[in-house]
């Protein structure tokens, strides 16, 4: 009955989205849960930040409702720049022990010109970040979480869950995805990854 209850309320927290949503919507501020959904998110997002800076350049976020959490941000160390990749052992909101739950490391170093052109695309999308004409309530899926810091200071995150196929945010979410398991020497991979984003951003231009 536990298991049954938490998957029920775990689900009942994802936005459900209506059509062809092309642009984010502003991160809710998980400091306003109680119990079982602020004990999650208290603890899984350092899990999932370990690492990282506290100021994001681009940081991406997923949060299934089944599978592992995962998360990369892309950094400037020693005039390099690198994505450093974190994926959660297990699912931390079923993991029997979550104190045993370990964070899992994979740095990359990528070329200036994929640096520069993440970072336009993720202040693309905090610049079109819109309120949700309603707040429904729906199914399980993926929620997905983008952040930057912008040029006063503040960290800004938006976020979308599950977007339609072929949509931009699921072309954006693809994209993510092949950044976040990029290798080190893939550069022919970097320089379609390249030509994706550009693509992306002349069409959430328009």
């Amino acid at each position: 009955m536990k298991h049954i209850t938490t998957t029920i309320v775990l689900l009942l927290v994802t936005v459900f989205c209506y059509g062809q949503k092309e642009h984010l919507e502003p991160a809710r501020d998980f400091k306003q849960y109680e119990g079982i959904l602020k004990e999650y998110y208290e603890n899984v997002f350092p899990l999932l930040y370990k690492g990282f800076t506290d100021k994001p350049y681009a940081r991406y976020t997923s949060i299934p409702s089944f599978s592992k959490e995962h998360a990369f941000s892309v950094e400037l160390i020693e005039n390099k720049y690198y994505i450093i990749s974190n994926s959660l052992s297990e699912n931390y909101w079923y993991a029997q022990k979550r104190d045993k739950v370990k964070t899992e490391t994979q740095q990359t170093e990528i070329g200036e010109t994929l640096y520069l052109e993440i970072g336009e695309l993720f202040q693309l999308l905090a610049e079109q970040i819109k309120k949700p004409e309603n707040d429904l309530m729906g199914c399980d899926g993926v929620t997905y979480y983008f952040s930057i810091t912008d040029n006063s200071g503040e960290v800004k995150t938006g976020e979308t869950w599950s977007p339609n196929d072929n949509s931009l945010l699921d072309r954006l979410v693809k994209i993510c995805d092949k950044l976040y398991s990029l290798k080190n020497g893939d550069s022919i991979i970097q320089n379609e990854l390249i030509s994706e984003i550009e693509k992306l951003i002349i069409d959430l231009k328009k």
